[in-house]
């Protein structure tokens, strides 16, 4: 990804979107892509998403063109971090259950970063699996 410390503009290409957001209003009427400032969400630092990082991310990696940037760079690193974190654990947890469930350590990481994630995403709060750690660690 590019780095602009200026407000500007690239020309859009919706035929490289994904699919769903060729079908999408915004197929009709974007022409270009224009830098905006906005605040993280979490951290509340002032962050650019220039046009460049979007058409990146619209044409490339084929985001749908609804999302929208509410995290800035370290804050958005942190979150990806935590996800991968996550998954080595849902991993290592379908790989052997039997003996992390009483992995009072492993437990105590799992449920850390579940509840870390919420500073980044609270929307997808996992209730379910913080309750079935919580469990697991009044047991263990």
């Amino acid at each position: 990804m590019t780095k602009h410390s200026s407000l500007d503009s690239v020309p859009a290409d919706p035929s490289q979107w994904s699919a769903s957001s060729q079908r999408s209003v915004s197929a009709e009427w974007t022409k270009e892509y224009t830098s905006y400032r906005y605040n993280c969400w979490r951290c509340r630092a002032p962050a650019v998403f220039t046009a460049e990082d979007q058409r990146y991310t619209y044409e490339t990696k084929r985001a749908s063109i609804d999302q929208k940037r509410i995290l800035c760079e370290p804050c958005w690193n942190r979150s990806n971090a935590i996800s991968k974190e996550m998954l080595e654990c849902e991993r290592a947890w379908a790989a052997s259950k039997p003996s992390l469930s009483r992995d009072k350590q492993f437990l105590e990481r799992w449920s850390a970063l579940l509840e870390e994630r919420e500073e980044y995403v609270p929307y997808r709060t996992d209730v379910a699996r913080k309750n079935m750690l919580a469990k697991l660690l009044r047991d263990a």
